[in-house]
């Protein structure tokens, strides 16, 4: 069973150097391609470290795809091999020393907390089988949804990533191995609900719903010159360009180029309660994230870069309001 870590945490594999080698060389393999090859100088009896995460994440990108309507994550889950091995001359040369040491692990883009400590890693226990925060004051999983809607989460079974998991429309909970979610259906009568995508501290594409209000906003840019519009071809000067068939032109003295737009969104959650703030943390630190409009994923960046964590005790009713900004240009822009 391979391991499971996120990638935007470090990971270090330390081996202690053995007797008689004084280099190592690492040779990182990703989705069954060699792609990295690294060698250090070591001394005996003392460990030699390399961080391999970094290298790893650069082969993961999280995406949406839309299948009969319905918008599914690719998981961001990569297979990788990590290789060490000894060596009794300077730069991995003359001999092997001992034999190689080799782990198999399951890197997703995800992250671990500071508190969790180093080499963070994903339970993929039949108790932890979803990859979402456990937030139930019993410590079980639940998610929030409106009504008569259906939908999924991302599961692990015990060695790789399962899939998606189906949400019925009427459900009130889903099981999967040994783990119950429990499935909060929300009252939507004025608003219609703004589903939110992200991937979260485990590397899975999570969704987030926002209850109530979505104000839309148009950004635009520009930059401007001031150029000379006289016309100077008859003895009485004009600010209005030469005639046109006719008619005057009228030509701007001060020009606007490289005229372009974003577009933004401002969406309230609407009440959640306070064991949900882990989502909502979670969405404020990931990298890539989505708004679902007309079915389809709109990639977004998070704009709201600070929150304050509410709390029924000094708050009463817990709502947030965050805003997001497409991740391009309203213009098509891109050569």
């Amino acid at each position: 069973m391979a391991t499971i870590f996120p990638l935007r945490s470090p990971r270090y594999e330390i081996l202690t150097t053995p007797s008689g080698a004084v280099s190592a060389k690492l040779e990182l393999t990703i989705d069954s391609t060699l792609r990295y090859t690294i060698v250090k100088s070591c001394t005996a009896g003392s460990t030699v470290t390399f961080e391999i995460a970094e290298l790893c994440r650069d082969y993961i990108d999280p995406t949406l795809w839309t299948v009969a309507n319905v918008l599914y994550s690719n998981l961001s889950g990569i297979a990788i091999q990590r290789d060490i091995k000894f060596y009794d001359a300077a730069n991995a040369g003359g001999s092997q020393v001992g034999s190689t040491d080799t782990v198999t692990y399951e890197g997703f883009d995800g992250f671990g907390e500071y508190m969790d400590g180093a080499n963070p890693t994903i339970s993929q226990a039949a108790t932890d089988a979803f990859l979402i925060d456990k937030i139930t004051s019993s410590g079980g999983y639940e998610i929030f949804m409106p009504e008569s809607t259906s939908g999924w989460i991302v599961a692990v079974d015990g060695s790789e990533t399962k899939g998606h998991i189906t949400v019925g429309t009427s459900v009130t909970s889903v099981t999967y191995r040994s783990s119950t979610c429990a499935v909060t259906r929300v009252g939507c009568s004025k608003y219609t609900p703004i589903k939110v995508y992200f991937v979260n501290k485990y590397g899975a594409v999570q969704w987030l719903y926002f209850f109530t209000k979505d104000v839309e906003l148009l950004n635009t840019t520009q930059e401007t010159y001031q150029r000379n519009t006289i016309d100077t071809s008859t003895t009485t000067p004009s600010y209005f360009a030469p005639a046109y068939s006719g008619n005057p032109t009228y030509p701007h003295p001060i020009t606007t180029y490289n005229k372009n737009g974003k577009t933004s969104y401002s969406l309230s959650s609407g009440y959640y309660p306070e064991r949900a703030n882990p989502y909502f943390e979670q969405l404020l630190l990931s990298e890539d994230v989505w708004i679902e409009k007309n079915n389809k994923p709109v990639s977004v960046q998070v704009r709201t870069s600070n929150m304050t964590l509410k709390t029924s005790l000094n708050d009463n009713l817990i709502d947030y309001t965050i805003q997001f900004e497409e991740a391009f240009d309203y213009i098509n822009n891109i050569r």
